[in-house]
């Protein structure tokens, strides 16, 4: 038998029954202690000869009640405030409900009533005291084990705001999470030494060194949805500096009223490296897209696809989605399909086939067109030198004649920082498609605006050093850097974006346009920090640098200068060093293609 009850007591209906018998038979309990205290233990024969049927009726009622306020629905290592409210509601439903009766049924009775209204008054506080005493005895008992169990990952929780008191009363109930909550921190100074739920708060967010070093702790959770950003990211990067696991609540969460520990989440690189998004100007960035054809190459990749994001929140009457990655480009179409259906359309196009690129422009006519596409990695490309001036300068070349073709109004080059002082092939590419466009952009036959946007890495772009971080970390370790002094330049995917949309906006001909990135930041000790963050013990080992890496990317050449523009953190590059590409170099270029000639060395010398 005792078996059988084991086997039936997880479930959520036995809890439910057994809860009901309890209150059924606490709610009898008190309706009897009530007619004995109201009649000194001498109930009077017109009374008595009713009590079955008063007992009956109140068991029934209260219970009925109970049920109807949810009290059969509350999680009981949870009972709080909340649930007391809905004991007081119950009883006095309830208590209304049975002197109603008493009165209908006195009326029908020539006056006489079954239940005197004094009984009906104590009942209902000692009914109230049964089922409120029920379920604090219940919250009592997983208190008084959840703080016995002073065994597990020691945790500080920062916030002691209601997301760290929520989080703190699921941790406190599940025992089987191995956690001991050893603290608060807030900056709230008016708490600090109080408790919370039997937790001390031990000092402000700016304490967290001293408090994780004095109490050995093991692990961070950040309960600070409201907080702004800055601090948030404060926070987490001295969590990281500290060497401590860290888990993070998601903004919207407090908003459902219930906080777990499982609705935790990683600490992304954004969390540490992003920035506030900066203002733009929506009207003026609308007016070259609204009702118009856009057309954006490269369109599922990571800038790609986020570039179609924002551009379909702004109403273009069409969006060509123009990319050589089937499977990606699908999913792309069916995500901007849910936004706005009829707006994006898929065009299966490699921008080094001519003839078609030009066809599907014919038929589309944008009026705008970023040109994302391009070949990337570049390790690869030092090994891949041909496929990397196919792709990135003569794939240009080709989508600028069909952009100029179809009477295109603008075109916006995507580069990078790459193809500053280049030391490697894919660096030297994109600098030979920043000249091809300075070349259309000084074209009088053009008539297109032509600009180039250059920014450095983006956070989590597929092949990047985040992901590949991540996915290291998931096989365990080791995290390979190159070399400790190496340094990016970061920015997260929807800022990148959003500011070239601005650039394009503000451009004129033969702008090149830098994305303002912030400070360098040193590959190790991104690394330290994701491994410190991600709670995985992984070695870190240098590997030295791959073919064509540089150590340090600068955003202009030396010579060129950088002058402020109407919109905060885009850059205009003034005293370009580059020249345009001349027709003698772009057919030479093609020639050696042709003829399969093309090295490292050739691409370098131009």
């Amino acid at each position: 038998m005792l078996d059988w009850f084991r086997g039936l007591r997880a479930t959520r209906l036995t809890w439910q029954l057994l809860l009901i018998a309890l209150d059924g038979a606490g709610i009898l309990l008190a309706t009897v202690v009530t007619y004995l205290a109201r009649f000194e233990l001498r109930i009077p024969h017109a009374y008595g000869r009713y009590l079955l049927l008063a007992f009956i009726a109140s068991v029934l009622v209260y219970v009925v009640a109970a049920a109807v306020f949810g009290l059969y629905r509350v999680v009981l290592r949870y009972v709080g405030i909340d649930t007391m409210l809905r004991c007081m509601g119950a009883v006095l439903c309830a208590a209304a409900l049975l002197t109603l009766a008493d009165i209908a049924v006195g009326l029908a009775n020539n006056g006489q009533r079954i239940v005197p209204l004094g009984v009906v008054l104590i009942q209902s506080v000692f009914v109230f005291m049964v089922l409120a005493g029920i379920r604090l005895s219940v919250r009592a008992a997983h208190y008084v084990r959840a703080t016995g169990h002073h065994e597990g990952l020691r945790t500080l929780i920062l916030g002691a705001g209601s997301a760290g008191s929520l989080l703190l009363r699921d941790i406190e109930g599940r025992p089987g999470l191995g956690l001991q909550v050893i603290g608060f921190l807030d900056d709230d100074p008016r708490i600090k030494g109080s408790r919370l739920g039997g937790v001390p708060v031990l000092g402000g967010l700016d304490e967290l060194e001293e408090v994780a070093l004095a109490f050995d702790i093991e692990q961070i959770f950040v309960a600070l949805p409201s907080a702004p950003d800055p601090v948030v990211r404060a926070v987490l990067n001295r969590a990281a500096d500290l060497g401590l696991t860290t888990r993070i609540m998601p903004k919207l969460v407090i908003e459902t009223g219930e906080v777990r520990a499982a609705d935790l989440r990683k600490v992304d690189v954004e969390d540490l490296l992003g920035r506030e998004l900066t203002p733009i100007d929506i009207e003026g960035i609308a007016a070259t897209i609204e009702g118009k054809c856009v057309a954006v190459t490269g369109a599922a990749g990571s800038i790609g696809s986020e570039l179609c994001r924002q551009i379909m929140r702004l109403h273009p009457s069409r969006l060509l989605l123009i990319e050589i990655d089937e499977s990606r480009l699908y999913e792309l179409f069916f995500e901007l399909e849910a936004l706005q259906a009829g707006v994006a359309q898929m065009a299966l196009v490699d921008i080094r086939d001519r003839h078609k690129l030009l066809q599907v422009f014919a038929e589309a006519a944008p009026k705008l067109v970023l040109h994302a596409a391009a070949y990337k990695q570049v390790p690869l490309m030092e090994a891949e030198p041909v496929e990397a001036v196919r792709s990135n300068v003569v794939g240009t070349a080709h989508v600028m004649e069909a952009a100029q073709r179809c009477g295109a109004e603008r075109f916006v080059l995507i580069s990078t920082d790459k193809a500053v002082a280049p030391l490697n092939v894919m660096g030297k590419t994109k600098q030979l498609a920043e000249r091809l466009m300075l070349a259309y952009a000084q074209s009088q036959e053009s008539g297109m605006t032509c600009l180039a946007v250059r920014f450095g890495n983006v956070l989590g772009s597929r092949g990047s050093v985040v992901p590949i971080f991540e996915g290291q970390l998931l096989r365990g370790g080791p995290v390979t850097v190159t070399d400790e002094q190496v340094t990016r330049y970061f920015m997260a995917i929807p800022e990148a974006a959003r500011l070239v949309l601005q650039a394009q906006a503000i451009g004129s001909g033969g702008d090149i346009f830098v994305l303002e990135m912030g400070e360098p930041h040193r590959i190790l000790d991104l690394a330290r920090k994701m491994v410190a963050l991600s709670g995985v013990p992984a070695d870190i080992e240098i590997i030295g640098l791959r073919p064509g890496e540089k150590l340090h990317e600068s955003l202009t050449s030396e010579g060129e200068e950088l002058q402020a523009t109407s919109s905060e953190r885009i850059l205009r590059v003034a005293h370009l060093c580059e020249e345009p590409l001349d027709e003698h170099t772009y057919e030479r270029l093609a020639s050696a293609l042709a003829a399969g000639a093309l090295t490292r060395d050739d691409i370098m010398l131009m």
